[in-house]
């Protein structure tokens, strides 16, 4: 092989190896090409699954949350319905001639008995929860007024030796100190009393004092010199 010859044969050589190697380099930049699309849709793929998981579990709690808040509803709405029908409504069926007659719930003076004032300084105080109480379970401002002022003297914050809470000193029920919830649990207990002995007030108050079971034990207002001394403090 002449000199020539031998420089093209190596140059075509060398060009056949630069070509393979073009091709080879080719088919993997295809391969890797291919593989990255793959990636890419399968990428793409994942993060569209994992944002449909991620709204359907936003929407499972917005879900449950709301079926939480129907059922909270319906445990406290049939509650104020049923305290609505036992407390305003018997009173003003059942009740509807002595109402005709009977003083407003301003007055001091109601079923025979006078109701002692408060205090001056007391005067005006949660006046608007004493006026709504009153109107709801109908009875008197003067002597929700009058008790709560024998009971706690006004202080909310009020808790006596054995428990009882608040500004009608409570035994039972939750947020007791609360003024709202004390003045209407308060009146409530007091209405039921005064209807359980036929508006019988000096009853009331010593059921309301000494507990139901003790005006019945006894027949009448128990022996308590407390309890006496109490009834002496409201009404005359």
């Amino acid at each position: 092989m002449n000199p020539v010859e031998h420089v093209i044969s190596t140059r075509q050589a060398e060009f056949e190896r630069a070509f393979e190697a073009a091709k080879q380099s080719s088919t993997t930049f295809e391969t890797k090409l291919n593989e990255r699309l793959n990636a890419t849709t399968e990428q793409k793929t994942t993060s569209i699954q994992t944002v449909t998981d991620a709204e359907l579990n936003r929407a499972r709690e917005v879900y449950e949350a709301l079926i939480n808040q129907a059922d909270t509803t319906s445990t406290t709405v049939p509650n104020t319905t049923a305290d609505t029908t036992s407390t305003t409504v018997p009173n003003t069926t059942a009740e509807t001639t002595a109402t005709e007659t009977k003083p407003t719930t301003e007055s001091t003076n109601w079923n025979n008995y006078q109701i002692k004032p408060i205090s001056a300084e007391n005067e005006g105080k949660y006046s608007e929860l004493i006026k709504t109480a009153a109107a709801k379970y109908d009875v008197p401002e003067a002597l929700i007024k009058r008790v709560i002022q024998v009971e706690s003297n006004f202080n909310p914050s009020v808790v006596s030796s054995a428990g009882a809470t608040g500004l009608m000193q409570l035994m039972y029920g939750s947020n007791r100190t609360d003024p709202a919830t004390n003045i209407d649990l308060g009146t409530k207990q007091l209405a039921g009393y005064i209807k359980k002995y036929d508006g019988d007030l000096k009853l009331a108050l010593a059921a309301y004092n000494a507990g139901p079971g003790n005006v019945s034990k006894y027949g009448g207002v128990p022996p308590f010199k407390e309890t006496q001394n109490y009834l002496t403090k409201i009404i005359e």
